[in-house]
């Protein structure tokens, strides 16, 4: 590495150029590794090597610009990117999204900067002149474009000028020898030297009004390059830090919000990275939990290939290894060998995402490939995991066992003190101070709660754009609400100053990012532009800026989509208006995530038509097309439809096997229906018009039973059955409404008649079974159920009933296969685990009724519940979940 002296004297220190690249995303590409590649290869080359160091950092954001400086103090700091004129060069924001620095800003830390030894400024952006000229006040030598400047242009003129100086040439024959090599281009006067001596410069702003750099993350997790202001969790670092040196699974579990992520990313990995023994990775499952690892894996593997490469490397090494034609020890091996003497440690952010967004297969698959790994001893894992779904990880028997032979380090709240350091200590830091009892006050609000410290971090962040000659004020800190209402109010300032259009799209957009909780809280969830709209996008990327940053936007590299997602589940739980909506669009989005996994499975069996939607199900989904199309995206529009096509399509060879199982009319019959043909003309639009109220009369039910009004939805049965005798689906529903009322006499005539009307009903088939089998007769349930699944094979509720006749008859290893069938059919089926549950328990495997009962109280806590605790069985309620009504 190499120095040069960019003063006259005889100082001969071994001087910094860091150099600052930034190409955000939606920003034309530059080919930023070509220039630090080249003017690393002349540095190396050149006569005077030994006086440079050159560091480097990527993809800046803005704390990454003074972060960087304050870590390597250069003596040159070299900015390679994008420049928009007067209004700034072009970094990344926390969210990745692009935002404009403008010359005030850079010259404000540039004055502080220059106190500490930079003495060269290079802005090699387009339209950078402007920046230059401001920072030339305070620093010697700085260099910006006057004009567009092209790529090769630039490098050209950046490998010259560093060509020069590690020569041992001055500033300005490095200045004037980049500019001569730019005549190739025609682009010769584009660079701009000024010098602080000798140049006039432009008024800024008082600096009274330009901000320091904010040291607070706001929503946003602490990353590595944040490190420096992460304070409060030393004691829990330290101790994450001895863990992972003695153990091979690491797990860090605490509540949502407690800081999970921050003490991996800014407290363990940069105290790893210190010591140069480790090999890190790091990713989040997502609903792609292979293809997110293979990813991770790849990155390591092939470092030099480009992106591109990269993620056709990862599609093929996803499918090898859910394949198990590569195993994970053989990868880990590979990396190892390219970093001989260090461990590989792979950290999985987010692990609740394998629960949230994932299917129960594949979650246990993933999981055992993990703890392959770590038994061979190949790698160390850290995951971290919100302590809500703590239990869902104890349910599968080997992530349990692996946790209680390496216990988890539980992350909870900051005490005092450690919140006092969090607050105080990165604005002492940056020379900013609080007024007296500020932080006090503060932390009086914060109370003990984990889940408040992304709160106190944004109210930080908030406050800090409101600070007063460097000082962080009580009037600002009152007027953002304090602590607890900071983010909510900033959330529904946004909000009421959207048009009343935009209102009702960033409903939509919301509700879609939250998955409802089933026994834990309500959850964030990555959706894509289809399923917030691809017309509401330009909301979202409003919603992203730096302005709201109430969402962040993502790309889905495996299925090439844009993702969008709550900032933190923070504003899932502290914003009224958020809450207001998922009270009320509740059971919606519930139904919907059911038919995304309904969906899922469908893709997963190449479109299998036995996984397409039958009788109620159908009846409810094409009730939700009708009012809430809107609200579905295109592939659950498509779903659906084809759903009510192949129902169509089957009544429609029903009746043509019906119409050809008609004997011929006889002539004299003929005869006389030509005499009677105008009476039977007359009564036949009679039927239909009957036919049709009495279709209205059988969707009484839905709407009855939400009103909890069972009685009058048999009036309106009975009355489509008057209307029309051979309705076998209101015969049906009839027949469930009267199970309900505790008429199952009635309910079996009901269901008897529907058979005899329809004898391919599979429903009725499973609806008379249960009548039967709570009458007693056992056997003519069992046969019903028999024929419900030679109806229909994919009948999850008919395998569940027929388990439970086949325990009563004494058959329980016949019962536990039914339950198993159930399950695989519909791994949410709460009921089916209970029972299943039971069995286990009968047959002597305690361990595994544990497991099931745990699955149960997840899925339905109240019956789970009351079913373990009380004891009780619970025969009319599991019998609810499979008489359904039909119309």
């Amino acid at each position: 590495m190499l120095s040069q002296q960019l003063s006259h004297g005889n100082k001969s220190d071994v001087k910094t150029i860091l150099i600052l690249a930034a190409n955000p995303t939606d920003t034309s590409r530059l080919r930023l590794d070509k220039e630090v590649r080249e003017i690393d290869e002349g540095l190396r080359r050149a006569s005077k090597r030994e006086r440079f160091r050159l560091e480097q950092k990527w993809a800046v954001r803005q704390r990454d610009f003074y972060r960087a400086i304050l870590d390597y103090q250069p003596q040159i700091v070299h900015f390679s990117g994008h420049g928009t004129g007067v209004n700034g060069i072009v970094l990344e924001d926390e969210t990745d999204q692009p935002v404009e620095v403008n010359a005030s800003v850079l010259a404000s830390m540039f004055k502080l900067f220059a106190t500490k030894g930079v003495e060269c400024v290079i802005l090699n952006a387009c339209y950078s002149e402007v920046q230059a000229k401001a920072i030339s006040q305070h620093v010697k030598y700085v260099i910006g474009m006057n004009q567009e400047v092209g790529d090769k242009a630039a490098i050209a003129f950046s490998v010259a000028f560093y060509d020069a100086l590690a020569s041992g040439e001055q500033m300005e024959f490095a200045y004037e020898l980049g500019c001569s090599v730019l005549v190739n281009y025609l682009e010769q006067q584009t660079p701009v030297l000024f010098k602080k001596d000798k140049t006039s410069i432009i008024p800024i702003q008082p600096e009274v009004d330009t901000l320091p750099p904010n040291p607070y993350q706001g929503l946003a997790a602490f990353g590595e390059e944040d490190a420096a202001f992460f304070f409060g969790r030393e004691t829990f670092v330290n101790g994450l830090v001895e863990a992972v040196n003695k153990q091979p699974l690491v797990s860090v579990i605490g509540p949502s919000g407690s800081g999970k992520s921050s003490v991996v990313y800014a407290g363990l990995i940069p105290k790893l990275c210190q010591t140069e023994n480790w090999v890190i990775e790091s990713f989040r499952p997502g609903n792609q939990p292979f293809y997110q690892l293979a990813s991770a894996l790849v990155r390591q593997l092939v470092p030099e290939v480009d992106e591109i490469q990269q993620l056709r490397s990862a599609a093929g090494l996803d499918k090898n290894i859910q394949q198990g034609v590569v195993t994970l020890q053989q990868i880990t091996s590979r990396i190892k060998e390219r970093h001989p003497n260090k461990r590989l440690l792979l950290f999985v952010d987010q692990f609740e995402e394998l629960y949230t967004l994932c299917q129960k297969e594949e979650q246990e698959r993933f999981a055992d490939l993990m703890l392959q790994a770590v038994r061979q001893n190949h790698l160390t894992l850290v995951f971290t995991l919100r302590a809500d779904f703590y239990g869902f990880v104890l349910a599968y028997r080997p992530l349990r066992d692996a946790l209680q032979q390496f216990a988890p380090q539980l992350l909870s709240a900051m005490n005092r003190d450690e919140l006092r350091r969090a607050i105080e200590q990165p604005a002492q830091k940056i020379e900013v101070q609080l007024e007296p009892q500020l932080s006090q006050r503060i932390l009086e609000d914060v109370g003990n709660e984990p889940g408040n410290l992304p709160l106190l971090e944004f109210a930080l962040t908030q406050l800090w754009s409101l600070q007063q000659n460097r000082t962080l004020t009580h009037q600002a800190y009152q007027e953002i609400g304090g602590v607890k209402k900071a983010l909510a109010n900033h959330a529904e300032q946004v909000y009421q100053k959207l048009s009343e259009t935009q209102q009702k799209a960033a409903r939509r957009i919301f509700v879609q990012l939250v998955r409802p909780g089933e026994g834990t809280e309500d959850t964030r969830r990555i959706a894509t532009r289809k399923e917030v709209g691809d017309e509401n996008w330009g909301l979202v990327s409003d919603l992203a800026g730096h302005t709201a940053r109430l969402v962040v936007t993502g790309y889905d590299e495996k299925s090439e989509e844009d993702t969008v997602e709550v900032v933190h589940e923070a504003l899932i739980r502290e914003w009224q208006t958020l809450r207001e909506w998922m009270k009320k669009d509740r059971l919606f989005r519930a139904w919907q995530e059911r038919l995304r996994d309904i969906i899922h499975q469908w893709e997963e069996t190449k479109h299998d038509e036995g996984v397409l939607l039958r009788g109620v199900p159908l009846s409810e989904a094409e009730e939700k097309l009708q009012q809430r199309r809107e609200e579905l995206s295109l592939s659950e529009q498509n779903f659906i439809q084809l759903s009510i096509e192949l129902r169509d399509r089957q009544l429609r060879e029903e009746k043509a096997r019906r119409r050809r199982g008609i004997a011929s009319v006889s002539t004299a019959a003929l005869s006389i229906m030509t005499i009677l043909g105008c009476t039977a003309w007359y009564q036949l639009q009679q039927a239909k018009l009957n036919f049709a109220i009495a279709n209205r009369y059988s969707q009484a039910f839905i709407v009855m039973a939400e009103r909890g009004n069972k009685k009058e939805a048999l009036n309106q049965f009975t009355e489509a059955l008057r209307l029309n005798p051979n309705n076998a689906n209101a015969y049906y529903n009839r027949g469930f409404v009267r199970h309900e009322l505790g008429d199952d006499k009635g309910a079996l005539e009901d269901f008897v008649q529907a058979l005899r009307l329809d004898p391919n009903y599979d429903r009725a088939y499973n609806g008379r079974g249960l009548i039967r089998q709570n009458l007693g007769n056992n056997k003519d349930a069992l046969e019903d159920y028999n024929q419900a699944l030679r109806l229909d094979p994919n009948y999850a509720a008919a395998y569940n009933n027929r388990g439970n006749v086949r325990r009563e008859l004494g058959d329980n290893k016949g019962a536990l296969e039914d339950y198993n069938q159930a399950l695989r059919l519909d791994p949410r089926y709460a009921v089916a685990y209970n029972n299943r549950g039971n069995v286990r328990r009968e047959l002597g495997d305690n361990k595994g009724a544990t497991e099931d009962f745990n699955q149960a109280l997840r899925l339905d806590p109240k019956y789970a519940n009351a079913y373990n605790n009380r004891g009780l069985r619970f025969n009319f309620r599991r019998l609810q979940p499979s008489l359904a009504p039909r119309s």
